[in-house]
């Protein structure tokens, strides 16, 4: 009985801690969830902006990729020139 009467002296076990501490938890885990869900769905626009860039480059690539054959056919007559120049000198002219 005396356990009885020392707890009546103290007074009754208050939980609005536990409730208090609850709810927060709540509440954090319910805006963890929202960043995270925020990010994933900017992560997937990234990820399709960027598949759609990586397209685009290969269709430019494939567009320019007659530029290096010019290079290589700019060399070429430069060479032929460089051999007519001397072919003409050779024969006086």
């Amino acid at each position: 009985m005396e356990a009885f009467v020392a707890l009546k002296e103290v007074g009754e076990p208050s939980l609005g801690g536990w409730w208090a501490g609850l709810i927060i938890g709540l509440v954090v885990v319910v805006v963890v969830v929202l960043v995270v869900s925020v990010l994933l769905v900017l992560a997937f626009r990234i990820n399709a902006q960027a598949r759609a860039a990586a397209r685009e480059l290969e269709a430019i690539r494939s567009t320019t990729k007659p530029l290096v054959e010019l290079r290589r056919t700019n060399d070429t007559l430069q060479s032929i020139l460089r051999g007519a120049r001397t072919a003409r000198q050779a024969l006086g002219g």
